[in-house]
């Protein structure tokens, strides 16, 4: 783990044991209680595999291929914790039995070695429990998690092939309708730039793209249709299913690309996410930049750096304790105010930093003045230079944090993407992500830097980065934020607000979960206890 003084100490969210072991094990239970603010796995009539409860925080990733609720992982590490210690009672009662000068045969009621040897035989009942309870848990966990990437692989085998036939079907549509679509695209684009020079343009379709306790609670409500309708509406696009099945179209834009192009389906197959990963949703995103630049829309722009000094001096800090504490200080969805928060903590010699970014600002396809934009998340998606991600690397340079400082990035939305590039660009030393409803599935993530990131199962937006890549270090905790709550009204998406992702902050704090609890180990060890500084930082296009 690294601390103020302690750069880049590359400590992963595992432990001993590899992925059977008590610190990087994840389980699902009939009888899994809730604990700290997550709830129990459901039954299981018909074999390992169970389901969680709806609500209950998920936990999978971080080298192991188990999946299951926090609280169940926790306790087959306690079982696993009260296996050894058992181990070592054994051995010091062995100990014990040597020092016996009085065989077995002749031992009397009130003989020591009879208490010891009935002691060694509830040790070793003791012993034989803990470790069937322990297997059963990992067996369960194994079971869902095999089922959970089975119908992944499956659903992604079919929405690749599905879509690759309706791109082979589009090359007719497009010989029969080119002209019109041609027609269509220049209407759409002459629409989109007569909005933006009348400075109409939208600042949220979500009403929770942005970040801070106050996205999701901006979004206007739709003025079609009965509030029955809207809340039908914004429950069905807010269901679990429909956003797998989301994830799924998504990660296939490219294969459909692929028909429309007339690659042979093994060649399309081969070169897509089933087989080098050579095209995937950043390919898809590259595509779009690529059509939108003629047109003059999702055009990149050099940015420049508002003084932190403009925005307020430096606020005191007080050290981040755990994802709660993380969560409320990324910056809110504003429209003058600091898009990027950073926390200086340590002395000059040694200082440690957080930096916090915010979610997307602008929605508006042709670029203006702010770099957190539609523009942002299309480049950034397409693993290109977005403007708010050269923005966040002027504002940590202009903060003085130096290449062999150890620093944590934390973001929401378009903000946890940018967070993740950041830590992956190598230009400073990261010592730990933390993103919120983030697509930043398909950033890669190095082996020895710990990731956790919070998905709602129940939020579009981390879907849209496409299928998220395989690393050691990388923990997905994912709960269904309205699973039983009712959705709030007028609110399009309130599953990817801050306000849902602040709850399942405090319950991942709250969370047993031995991984969980290791990264807010790590956390207490770089920021330290003592108060430190923060500054907002802002930035802007510039023409």
């Amino acid at each position: 783990m690294s601390g103020p003084n302690e750069p880049g100490s590359g400590t992963t969210l595992g432990g001993p044991g590899g992925a059977r072991g008590a610190s990087s094990v994840s389980a699902v239970t009939p009888h899994d209680t809730a604990s700290g603010g997550s709830d129990s796995g459901g039954t299981a009539s018909d074999g390992p595999v169970v389901q969680p409860t709806p609500g209950s925080l998920v936990v999978s990733g971080g080298g192991s291929t188990l999946v299951g609720t926090d609280t169940l992982l926790a306790q087959e590490a306690m079982l696993r914790a009260l296996h050894e210690d058992v181990l070592g009672w054994r051995q010091r009662l062995a100990q014990v039995q040597g020092l016996s000068v009085v065989p077995a045969p002749a031992w009397t009621p009130a003989d020591p070695g009879l208490e010891v040897w009935a002691a060694t035989r509830a040790l070793d009942a003791v012993e034989q429990r803990t470790q069937e309870l322990a297997e059963a848990l990992t067996t369960a966990a194994e079971g869902y998690g095999q089922a959970e990437r089975a119908a992944e692989m499956r659903t992604r085998s079919v929405g690749a092939v599905s879509s690759y036939l309706l791109g082979r079907l589009g090359q007719l549509a497009l010989l029969a309708s080119g002209p019109l679509l041609a027609a269509g695209s220049v209407a759409v684009v002459a629409a989109i730039r007569a909005r933006a020079a009348r400075g109409d343009g939208i600042r949220s379709v979500t009403g929770s793209a942005g970040s801070g306790p106050a996205a999701g609670s901006a979004a206007g409500s739709t003025s079609v249709g009965s509030a029955a309708s809207r809340a039908e509406q914004a429950r069905a696009i807010t269901n679990p299913y429909f956003v797998s099945l989301l994830r799924v179209a998504v990660s296939s834009l490219d294969d459909a690309a692929a028909g429309l192009a007339g690659l042979p389906l093994p060649l399309a197959m081969m070169l897509g996410d089933e087989g080098f990963g050579l095209r995937g949703v950043s390919g898809s995103a590259a595509g779009a930049l690529a059509l939108g630049h003629p047109l003059g829309v999702l055009r990149e722009t050099p940015v420049a750096i508002v003084p932190s000094a403009v925005l307020g001096p430096p606020s005191p800090a007080r050290p981040p304790t755990g994802l709660a504490d993380l969560a409320s200080r990324i910056p809110s969805l504003s429209t003058s105010g600091g898009q990027v928060r950073i926390e200086r903590y340590g002395d000059e010699g040694a200082p440690s930093w957080v930096v916090y970014v915010g979610g997307t600002e602008e929605w508006d396809a042709v670029s203006a003045d702010e770099p957190w934009d539609l523009t942002s998340n299309v480049t950034a998606v397409a693993e290109q230079a977005s403007g708010s991600y050269r923005a966040v690397l002027e504002a940590m340079r202009a903060a003085g944090i130096r290449p062999g400082d150890p620093v944590i990035e934390v973001g929401h939305s378009q903000g946890g993407l940018i967070a993740a590039q950041v830590a992956n660009s190598g230009e400073f030393t990261s010592v730990a992500v933390v993103t919120f409803g983030a697509p930043s599935g398909s950033v890669p993530v190095s082996a020895n830097l710990p990731t956790v990131a919070v998905e709602h199962t129940d939020d579009l937006v981390p879907v849209l980065g496409g299928t998220t890549a395989a690393s050691a270090a990388r923990l997905v905790v994912r709960r269904e934020a309205f699973a039983t709550a009712p959705l709030p009204v007028g609110v399009a998406l309130p599953a990817h607000g801050m306000t849902a992702y602040a709850e399942t902050a405090r319950r991942i704090d709250a969370s047993p979960e031995p991984r969980l609890q290791s990264f807010r180990g790590l956390l207490a060890k770089t920021v330290g206890s003592d108060a430190g500084a923060g500054t907002l930082w802002r930035g802007s296009r510039v023409p």
